[in-house]
């Protein structure tokens, strides 16, 4: 991995970086909120440690030390940085409000000053830097932000400590000592931060673009059912009169025959539709077609059954489990509603309107098999009224 891209910014497209600045923002509050619980807690502790200290040496609790103003003001600042991060949850825009960042980046440098100040005093009694590089670590660890972010939380700590530790340490030596080793400490803080920002930064993205790719793969699955349902429908329905085809009625049949039923074929043929087609031209013809399939789905509206154009000018129906009085009654509706239409056709050598012939028969079946050797009857019985004269109900069916 070359250096740069462990310290740089990952490059970012301009919209992801809105989400990513939101997301660290919300994620830099939790973090901050418990960080401040445990310096609530670690810094009771301590109170509760330099009164009991104070109270065997002097038989008071509470004397005005340094150190204890120090836990004091560090408690009250970690109760209002708590107060103020639960004030800027309840503001779900507020991480675009600059000021709402300048507050927490201030919350978040103060600890570090604290930090500082803490350290300077310590060099009177101690003479260590542990404060600090406390302070220092945790920040680093916790705060996620980019680099100037976080330079600008270091400068103010760092520059307490440059100027305060010559007044505060006798030593020379020992001055210098701290300054090399927190140079050192300081900067793999700052590497440590720019890394964890970085994988942070990426794991973020790269689960953001994983997200929307699954979402437009989701998308293109639903587009694609729906194209296949869209398929599967048109090439079960006929194009022209908008009633299944020959490929539809064989599947609902197929479906419906779970067991031995009773069914009802009529097979019906328009008349004399090739001198229609001859004389009047195909378009009309088309017209015809497309009229006699709005009779069958307004006459053929029975539960199990079904109205299907079969092949040019024949259509056939199916229905399921009525008697031959029923299925005799619906094929003279049929015949009588095309009727009805008054579609002219003078070329006719059966009538001056459009009319059809029909013919049925009825049986029990459980396979398809059965099937295609009842339309043959049905085609018979069809067959049968063309010889009465056209524009006729005839049938093959035997009475029971």
């Amino acid at each position: 991995m070359k250096i740069k891209n462990t310290l740089l910014t990952p490059d970012i497209p301009l919209e992801k970086k809105v989400l990513l600045e939101e997301h660290l923002f919300k994620e830099n509050i939790q973090r901050c909120k418990l960080f401040a619980k445990i310096v609530i807690l670690f810094e009771v502790i301590l109170m509760v440690m330099n009164m009991a200290e104070t109270f065997a040496v002097k038989q008071i609790l509470i004397d005005g030390n340094t150190y204890f103003i120090l836990y004091t003001i560090l408690v009250v600042m970690a109760g209002t940085m708590l107060l103020v991060l639960r004030w800027i949850e309840q503001r779900p825009l507020s991480w675009k409000n600059k000021w709402t960042r300048i507050v927490l980046l201030s919350l978040v440098s103060f600890f570090l000053v604290w930090g500082a100040v803490v350290t300077l005093v310590d060099q009177k009694e101690y003479g260590h830097v542990m404060a600090f590089v406390v302070n220092f670590m945790c920040v680093s660890i916790l705060f996620h932000a980019t680099n100037k972010i976080m330079l600008t939380i270091y400068a103010p700590a760092i520059a307490v400590l440059l100027i305060g530790m010559p007044i505060v340490q006798p030593s020379d030596e020992v001055m210098m000592g701290h300054f090399i080793n927190l140079s050192v400490f300081l900067f793999f803080c700052w590497l440590a931060s720019r890394m964890l920002y970085r994988s942070y930064s990426t794991n973020y993205i790269s689960e953001l673009l994983l997200k929307e790719s699954n979402q437009s793969l989701a998308e293109k699955i639903k587009e694609n059912e729906r194209m296949n349902a869209k398929l599967k429908e048109l090439s079960i329905m006929d194009e022209l009169t908008g009633i299944p085809n020959r490929r539809g009625f064989y599947q609902y049949i197929s479906g419906s025959l779970t067991h031995e039923r009773s069914i009802s074929l009529l097979m019906m043929d328009i008349d004399a539709f090739k001198l229609y087609n001859d004389n009047y031209g195909h378009l009309q013809g088309d017209i015809v077609i497309q009229a006699v399939g709005k009779v069958l789905t307004r006459v053929v509206n029975t539960p199990s059954s079904i109205a299907a154009r079969f092949g040019g000018e024949e259509f056939i129906v199916a229905v399921f489990d009525i008697d031959e009085k029923a299925v005799h009654g619906l094929a003279e509706e049929i015949r009588k509603s095309v009727e009805e239409l008054k579609l002219e056709h003078s070329f006719s050598p059966v009538a001056e309107v459009v009319t059809v012939s029909i013919g049925y028969i009825t049986d029990k079946i459980m396979e398809e098999q059965a099937l295609n050797q009842l339309i043959e009857q049905a085609d018979l019985a069809l067959y049968r009224a063309k010889e009465m004269g056209r524009n006729q109900v005839g049938t093959n069916q035997v009475p029971s």
